[in-house]
């Protein structure tokens, strides 16, 4: 069973960095004026779909996570919590995928302002968690050191957000006036900081994994 959990969490690590690489490069090339408006909106539009994935991946991390280290004896945590905690990520699953696809815009923005928030209260519950594992020696420190790194990927998910918003803004205001260099310009300068956040993502997801990997520090 063990091996199934840790098949999974590779999995979720795979779709997690390998599809989020697509929307980075989606949005890269959304910034090309010599593209067609149309060309750039279907291609942005592509990037927002691949977004589904690592989106979802980082709300099962989480509880696949868990069962590693409950199947290996790391933890010992009740089976009514362990539970809570997939139902509680089955139903943010499923507000993700129900903003995904409802047709209603009403409805998509706020399944995404309650994904946005549910980021920064998961964040500072394992920011909480991961601390603890420190002070209290409750914890290997590897995973720990592993909760605190996903703890600073949903905060650095949250902040990409909060700045993608103004980004999207100004590419809606493109399809009046695609050719209009101040207003590309704005846009190139609205991703700047997003793509280093979504970088900022890659190498905490990847020093997440590293410290699975090679259980440092014990």
């Amino acid at each position: 069973m063990m091996a199934a959990w840790l098949y999974l969490h590779i999995l979720l690590l795979v779709f997690w960095v390998g599809t989020d690489l697509g929307v980075f490069l989606a949005a890269k090339y959304s910034e090309r004026q010599t593209l067609s408006i149309e060309t750039r909106q279907t291609v942005l539009m592509l990037g927002m779909v691949l977004d589904r994935l690592p989106r979802s991946a980082l709300v099962l991390i989480v509880p696949s996570g868990l069962m590693l280290t409950q199947t290996s004896g790391l933890t010992a945590l009740s089976p009514m919590l362990v539970l809570g905690i997939w139902v509680f990520a089955a139903c943010w699953l499923a507000l993700l995928w129900v903003g995904f696809l409802s047709t209603n815009a009403t409805l998509t923005a706020k399944c995404a302002a309650i994904n946005w928030w549910l980021n920064l209260i998961l964040a500072l519950v394992l920011l909480s968690i991961g601390a603890s594992g420190y002070s209290q020696q409750l914890l290997p420190g590897w995973i720990a050191t592993k909760i605190l790194l996903v703890a600073l990927i949903c905060l650095a998910g949250f902040v990409l957000d909060l700045l993608f918003g103004p980004a999207m803004g100004l590419f809606a205001r493109l399809a009046e006036m695609p050719n209009d260099a101040a207003l590309n310009q704005q846009y190139r300068q609205a991703l700047r900081p997003v793509y280093w956040v979504v970088l900022l993502i890659y190498v905490l997801a990847l020093g997440a994994a590293a410290v699975g990997v090679f259980k440092w520090p014990v």
